[in-house]
């Protein structure tokens, strides 16, 4: 260097550097949230529970849920009224555990949240209600 001074790092690698920062700390709190949250597994899996209370109907729209389903398709899945099923999603985004992950001409695509694999409630629900991962019953299934 002519004067002696260090080259001012480049921009885009300063702004890559501190992503990866950034992501770094995203995921520290993603283990720490479920470590949290499995240290206290039960409790919430009871919580769990009164949100489903003894609705086997809302059990089954939660676990068809799958990041690629709206209303229509999941009714259509499971043989229900959109107007059911829409009342049973409409509950489960208020608690927190659906949500829409894409909005198209077809309607709102809805997921599970994260939350639903950090307790792992889809495999609790499915063993509580003898229902296969998409909500169909397992007799059911194999037809």
């Amino acid at each position: 260097m002519p004067n002696g001074k260090k080259p001012d790092p480049d921009p885009y690698q300063q702004i890559l550097s501190r992503l990866g920062s950034i992501q770094h700390d995203v995921d520290s709190i993603k283990q720490t949230t479920a470590f949290t949250l499995r240290a206290e597994k039960q409790k919430h899996l009871d919580t769990v529970g009164e949100i489903f209370q003894k609705s086997r109907r809302r059990v089954q729209v939660y676990l068809a849920v799958n990041g690629q389903r709206s209303i229509k398709d999941i009714a259509k899945h499971l043989k229900m009224q959109g107007q059911n099923v829409w009342a049973d999603l409409k509950l489960l985004r208020e608690e927190e555990l659906v949500d829409v992950v894409d909005s198209g001409a077809g309607g709102d695509i809805y997921a599970k949240t994260p939350i639903d694999r950090t307790l792992r409630i889809s495999k609790f629900l499915k063993a509580e209600h003898g229902l296969t991962d998409d909500g169909l019953e397992k007799a059911l299934k194999s037809k």
